[in-house]
């Protein structure tokens, strides 16, 4: 049996969850396991897993998952560990809203207690859920999104009220309420429900895709983590990373510097090319968020 998992998030890496679920569907069948998302790459280097998680890719969780399905994998898991059993069922059953081959069944394991199948594998979720010690559960897709003539209303659940909400990496304010709703017309944000808006934040975004855009809130790590550096290949050249660090990656991976803009950004992008041993000149204003509390960053050369 072919088995694709598909690892987001990084507290899925940093609780042990994610190894220990790989490891258990290895008894199984034959797994290709690669990162679905952005923050969980750091997470992957701090525990020496890129050799079992293929991080080379920044990929969306749902377009992972159906890149795994369409290079023909027997079973699609999603492995994931949320702030609550609520928060990860709602992931999860938004993921697979998002799936278009629905022939292929697809696993959902979620660390928070949780396990669940779309379709025909239930000798396998019977199997992993007595292994792990996990109920079963049954997992519906759903859509989150509803559609008007020229405006969008996206609807965000299982939110912790008090945690920082991002757009596309842009922090547009901190939730109030469980729940948060934003409408666009014509891919302009009008109105944002349930959230205290940070009207700076929310001017940076200037049209935005929002049936497609990525929404989260809270911190993307919450767990201090022995941090490992691995390197990469340095070439002469500068990047700027202007409020979008978890593109820094893929923007600075062989840069010799990189210039960010922003408190956060210049945070997070910091702790980011910590492990890429790339040093950071940050442009900062003295606005922070704390969206990442405990970061590193890469010293500077003395001369």
């Amino acid at each position: 049996m072919r088995i694709g998992a598909i690892v987001h998030g990084a507290e899925a890496i940093d609780s042990g969850f994610a190894l220990k679920t790989i490891t258990m569907l290895k008894k199984f069948g034959e797994v290709s396991s690669c990162l679905g998302g952005s923050m969980g790459r750091t997470a992957v280097i701090d525990h020496s897993l890129e050799n079992m998680i293929d991080i080379r890719h920044r990929e969306r969780p749902s377009i992972a998952l159906q890149r795994m399905i369409d290079e023909g994998c027997d079973v699609a898991c999603l492995v994931n560990h949320g702030k609550t059993l609520e928060t990860g069922i709602l992931f999860a059953e938004l993921v697979l809203g998002r799936i278009k081959t629905k022939d292929v069944p697809v696993l959902l394991i979620e660390g928070a207690g949780a396990i669940g199948c779309t379709s025909s594998c239930g000798e396998l979720t019977e199997s992993l859920a007595s292994s792990m010690k996990l109920p079963v559960y049954p997992f519906n897709a759903k859509k989150t999104v509803e559609y008007g003539k020229n405006h969008i209303v996206r609807h965000i659940k299982g939110v912790l009220p008090g945690e920082l909400v991002q757009i596309n990496g842009t922090i547009i304010g901190r939730a109030r309420s469980p729940e948060i709703t934003v409408i666009t017309d014509n891919s302009v944000i009008t109105d944002i429900k349930g959230c205290d808006v940070k009207v700076h934040g929310l001017e940076k975004l200037k049209q935005v895709d929002l049936a497609n855009a990525v929404i989260r809130s809270g911190t993307p790590r919450h767990r201090v983590a022995n941090t490992r550096q691995i390197g990469s290949l340095k070439n002469m050249v500068a990047v700027l990373i202007n409020h979008d660090a978890e593109s820094s990656f893929e923007k600075a991976k062989n840069a010799c510097v990189a210039v960010t803009i922003g408190d956060d950004t210049t945070a997070v992008a910091a702790d980011i090319l910590y492990r890429l041993s790339t040093p950071v000149i940050g442009i900062t204003d003295g606005d922070k968020d704390w969206l990442l509390e405990h970061t590193h960053i890469t010293r500077g050369r003395d001369n």
